[in-house]
């Protein structure tokens, strides 16, 4: 059963220049203790996407129709007093970075504790002892000392790993982690996702994880959406679309990831680019939004609005040229 179902998502940007389709008839789903991956270039939907179910968005943005159904509840017909309740205790979110994300005239502690008073009936000394009990559990060293201390006073990698002991404080069921290796150098990398992988295990929280590092995706997801230009055009098993990738933006995503091993010079010397930018988000099209990047496109691409077509193995793709083939 899914715990989490976004279906036909519409997020829009109101502003002087028009209307921004910032998210466009967007549905995903996730089971229970599931690591979904979301990918796609910067200003593909992702965060938007996440923003509108944590209902985080705010004016000039606004979600215009959809259903995100939580546990079986339409998140969107709550109050704003209802949401409050639901954030950071069921549904909790690392944002992209951790320095501007904590208060930095509040103590690590405090932060903390504020956060456990509010969905839980503890005292504050309690919640102090519990803020240390977490920092020790995401790996930080002298946890008691951390904790009295402020934000700037510590590393990007030990903010990171602040934000996700804050974030699986109230044991939530869904966690969004939106970019929450990006500012950090690759051996942090690699522990703040192990880490994750095994609070996951010892939580069972399921985790949508926002990149666009397709290497990231293949170590923690077992479920991956593809998004581009506001639209998902790709899902499916992590494995099944990196070894046979269906849709033209996921081939040139995996195409323009470095690979190690032998390789020829000229294979060596430079790194396959997707030509083009991504399309204005204020102009809605009569064709397929990759049609102007796509080296597979042809006459009928340019006359066409794809629809995501859903596959007996669980593969969705949004490509005409997919549509024929056995999935």
């Amino acid at each position: 059963m899914n715990i989490l179902e976004i279906k036909n998502l519409k997020t829009q940007f109101h502003v002087l220049d028009g209307v921004a389709h910032a998210v466009n008839n967007v549905s995903l789903s996730m089971k229970k203790g599931e690591v979904l991956g979301v990918v796609g270039e910067s200003g593909s939907g992702k965060s938007v996407t996440a923003l509108s179910l944590m209902g985080l968005v705010r004016p000039p943005g606004k979600i215009v129709s959809g259903e995100i159904l939580f546990d079986g509840t339409d998140l969107r017909t709550l109050s704003e007093k209802q949401m409050r309740e639901i954030r950071g205790d069921r549904i909790s979110m690392i944002f992209q970075e951790p320095m501007t994300s904590l208060n930095p005239l509040l103590k690590i502690r405090d932060q903390i504790s504020e956060m456990v008073m509010r969905h839980n009936n503890i005292s504050k000394k309690d919640s102090y002892d519990y803020c240390v009990e977490m920092l020790s559990k995401v790996q930080i060293p002298y946890p008691e000392k951390r904790a009295k201390e402020y934000p700037h006073q510590l590393s990007g990698g030990m903010r990171q790993r602040v934000m996700i002991a804050m974030a699986l404080s109230c044991n939530p069921e869904i966690l969004i982690a939106d970019e929450p290796t990006t500012a950090l150098d690759v051996t942090i990398q690699a522990q703040v996702i192990d880490l994750m992988l095994k609070l996951k295990e010892e939580y069972d929280t399921g985790i949508i994880m926002i990149t666009h590092d397709l290497g990231v995706i293949a170590e923690i997801a077992r479920k991956v959406v593809v998004m581009y230009a506001g639209q998902v055009v790709e899902t499916g098993d992590v494995y099944d679309i990196f070894d046979h990738p269906g849709h033209p933006y996921t081939k040139a995503l995996l195409d323009s990831v470095p690979r190690l091993g032998k390789r020829s010079r000229a294979e060596r010397k430079r790194l396959r680019e997707i030509k083009g930018i991504v399309p204005d988000l204020f102009e809605l099209r009569s064709h397929c939004n990759f049609y102007e990047r796509c080296s597979e496109a042809d006459e009928d691409c340019k006359h066409m609005i794809p629809d995501l077509i859903q596959y007996e193995n669980g593969r969705s793709v949004r490509c005409i040229k997919f549509q024929g083939c056995n999935a």
